[in-house]
């Protein structure tokens, strides 16, 4: 009997953290924010800003009236907003995620921003909505008396210009966005980092790909990015809806090979979801870059888990073995696995490289 359908669980490692901790408000301003700025913002020194292996980004701005500055940072996790903070200096807006990690930076234009957050807005609008319908109870528990997060949301809307919105009970999985795709823009080049969603520490590529590439020929590159066969069942995860090989991986998908990427993903700070199989991945614009001839891989970490390991849990519990590989009861499990040969810390870039030419 395969040591897997013998139930066999993975053991997680002790004190391990799925993401950096993460900064909350200062409330100690909360009465202060009405009375810093007065009269028409001016927005400038747009940015956004992220850690190559999470999937957490800051938009940051300065917001001026008059003589006054200040910087606003604004944490978007997943696709919406978890934190929106005031700094005197606006320079420290962006200074969140500094300090050790690696952390990959682009300009924003105004209009970007503003639709950027105005989206993580929506999205985190509507998922307290959903939340609030379908558990109440779970919805007040989960929300700290002392958050002012939803007041601080109301108050950068009115400094950026953006409308007024009424929440659409949606879970975070709903597409917050029209439907309807944009027309393509100018082909350009573009750095995206790829992470496979599950292990920890993160599995990433950072990619330079072309945004007149279609999704499907997008699939084919991780195929190879990721050394796994191009025939098997994927899907993308949009603002625009779901996008498949036949339009049938989840209600209302289109054909994948009839959009672009730069259709559904157009400045830094974009973002959108990949399945391939029981694999599931996140995908995060980084910036924009003259044209290139054909895509390359960048940079990365770690190898990609083998083909043997059809989900997240099946490689934890290669990993599992591996650290006591002398034992008997780990040979079989290893070698239904592929952990014979197998280090997970090798990331060869050259070998990538290789098989996308």
């Amino acid at each position: 009997m395969s040591p897997i359908s013998r139930g066999r669980k993975p053991k997680k490692p002790k004190n391990q953290l799925s993401r950096p901790p993460r900064p909350f408000p200062d409330v100690s301003r909360v009465e202060r924010w009405p009375k810093l700025l007065h009269g028409p913002i001016e927005l400038s020194d747009c940015a956004v800003q992220g850690q190559v292996d999470q999937d957490l980004v800051v938009l940051a701005a300065t917001l001026t009236a008059g003589k006054r500055s200040v910087g606003v940072e604004v944490v978007v996790n997943g696709r919406e907003v978890d934190v929106i903070e005031l700094h005197p200096d606006p320079a420290d807006a962006l200074g969140v995620l500094r300090g050790g990690f690696e952390v990959a930076e682009a300009p924003l234009t105004p209009e970007e921003f503003r639709s950027q957050v105005e989206a993580a807005l929506i999205v985190k609008a509507d998922s307290d909505a959903w939340l609030r319908k379908v558990a109440p109870q779970l919805f007040e528990l989960g929300s700290r008396p002392e958050s002012d997060l939803p007041q601080r949301a109301g108050q950068l809307r009115r400094w950026l210009g953006l409308p007024e919105y009424e929440p659409v009970p949606r879970s975070r999985g709903t597409d917050s966005l029209p439907l309807v795709l944009p027309p393509p823009g100018k082909a350009t080049g573009m750095w995206i980092a790829v992470a496979v969603e599950e292990p920890e520490p993160a599995i990433w590529r950072r990619l330079e790909v072309r945004t007149d590439l279609t999704l499907a020929a997008l699939h084919r590159t991780f195929a190879a990015v990721f050394g796994r066969d191009e025939q098997q069942d994927h899907r993308f995860e949009t603002a625009y809806g779901g996008f498949s090989a036949d339009g049938q991986g989840g209600e209302g998908d289109r054909l994948d090979d009839q959009v672009l990427l730069g259709q559904v993903v157009t400045a830094p700070g974009h973002r959108l979801a990949y399945e391939a199989e029981r694999w599931r991945h996140w995908i995060r614009v980084e910036q924009l870059v003259a044209l290139p001839e054909a895509p390359s891989c960048l940079d990365g970490e770690r190898a990609a888990p083998p083909p043997e390991c059809e989900d997240g849990q099946a490689y934890e519990m290669l990993l599992e073995a591996m650290r006591d590989s002398d034992a008997e009861e780990n040979e079989d499990l290893l070698e239904e696995l592929g952990g014979y040969g197998f280090d997970p810390e090798w990331f060869d870039r050259e070998g990538v490289n290789a098989r996308l030419g």
